[in-house]
């Protein structure tokens, strides 16, 4: 009775938890902000290191290792940011920020042995999103206002132990898409939205090589989505170039397939060290083609073409005391976008993360994690050019040049609760 009232709980916490989230920071439109022990390591060790029942998220396999029955949950808070300077061909200069809203980003996780060899478990998360909102009076408004891409990820994970040292683990996902795509061309009010539904999976090892010495392995398929909903465009005044009306239409997003690999050593009772490498397939994301639903004529296009993309971290951690367990990170996050490709809707580009956590074991059953970590952008170029489809681009929108920079700072707490 306790075990089926807990599984209710926490998936209904990881269902409402996930429905919240509205923000991206990592490369690309990825996102890694999925438990705040791992933000704490600058995401180090994420899949050989199974603190915490957050591990189902990364590697399915570290589950097999989590001590016991165990719920986290817990957020990360995303503070305002983004600053762009630049000029369009026809509105002039500008400037805009704080384009990057303060936003909460949730998760939610169950894990439990079902005997001696297997480990079933519950999450919710988000894996993909973006979120950027402009000033609707800025020189780009013809190119984007509003940009928001929502994927939520519920998952069920079961994990067998082949030996002591050594599981495998699969994670079934369901997985949830919502998008709204907002501009204002010739000051016209166009909103774009829809949302779709697809499966995908997860599949990892975690080998325990030693005492000190942990190896994680995991990939992680690929989302394909067919975005169905509709073209609204509103006050328009020049119904004959932009007609007033809605429309039915179709967008096809992939969001990539990701594989990673951990290493957990520990050099003593106080000091562990961990290491991460990411690769992901972000040449999948070609482009945002929104397609009438009728007669499958491009309605809004914008060219992508991004790159795959390597995420190097290094992180370690320090036992205090009984009681507090310190924790330090940096990860490098290789950006899909770049001076050539970079738009409106992906002013990206490579990120140096920065972060501190701690580990409070505030009962025998019980913890809590804190952390905060710094992204740093690299300054990034933009050159746009308005397209009304493939390979047509449209001068009549002109031109839009400039500049990005950002900074976020994000704090993350997470609840760790045994029983």
């Amino acid at each position: 009775m306790q075990f089926q009232l807990s599984r209710k709980v926490i998936l209904a916490t990881a269902i409402a938890l996930a429905s919240q989230v509205s923000f991206v920071q990592a490369a690309g439109y990825g996102i890694n902000e999925q438990s705040a022990s791992y933000l704490g390591t600058g995401f180090a060790g994420r899949a050989s290191n199974a603190i915490d029942a957050s591990i189902s998220a990364t590697n399915p396999a570290g589950i097999s290792f989590v001590d016991g029955r165990q719920i986290s949950a817990g957020a990360d808070v995303i503070l305002e940011g983004g600053e762009f300077t630049g000029t369009h061909t026809t509105r002039g200069d500008g400037s805009t920020k704080d384009f990057q809203k303060t936003s909460f980003v949730p998760f939610g996780y169950f894990v439990m042995p079902v005997d001696e060899k297997w480990s079933f478990g519950l999450a919710g998360y988000a894996p993909y999103g973006i979120e950027l909102d402009y000033a609707n009076d800025w020189i780009g408004a013809g190119f984007g206002d509003k940009t928001s891409v929502q994927v939520i990820n519920l998952q069920g994970t079961m994990s067998y132990k082949f030996t002591d040292d050594f599981a495998v683990g699969f994670g079934l996902i369901g997985s949830h898409v919502k998008g709204e795509l907002t501009s204002r061309p010739f000051n016209a009010d166009a909103t774009i939205e829809g949302d779709d539904n697809t499966i995908a999976w997860n599949i990892g090892a975690l080998w325990n090589v030693s005492e000190k010495t942990s190896l994680g392995l995991a990939y992680h398929s690929k989302l394909d989505f067919t975005l169905e909903g509709d073209y609204t465009i509103e006050n328009s005044p020049l119904p004959g170039l932009v007609p007033n009306g809605v429309k039915g239409v179709e967008l096809s997003i992939t969001m990539p397939e990701k594989l990673m690999a951990s290493v957990t050593h520990k050099i003593d009772e106080q000091w562990t060290v961990m290491a991460d490498v990411t690769w992901t397939r972000w040449s999948r994301f070609e482009e945002f083609n929104v397609m009438n639903a009728q007669d499958s004529s491009s309605e809004y296009y914008v060219p992508m073409n991004w790159t795959d993309t390597w995420a190097l971290s290094l992180g370690t951690s320090y036992q205090l005391d009984d009681q507090w367990l310190l924790r330090a990170g940096y990860m490098f996050d290789e950006s899909p976008v770049n001076d050539e490709n970079r738009t409106v809707r992906s002013p990206d580009a490579n990120r140096n993360w920065f972060t501190l956590g701690a580990n409070w074991k505030a009962a025998e059953n019980m913890s809590v994690d804190l952390a905060y970590a710094y992204v740093k952008l690299q300054d990034g170029a933009i050159t746009e050019q308005k397209y009304d489809g493939p390979n047509d681009p449209s001068p009549a929108l002109g031109t839009i040049t400039g500049s990005y920079s950002s900074g976020s700072h994000i704090i993350g707490a997470q609840l760790n609760y045994k029983f």
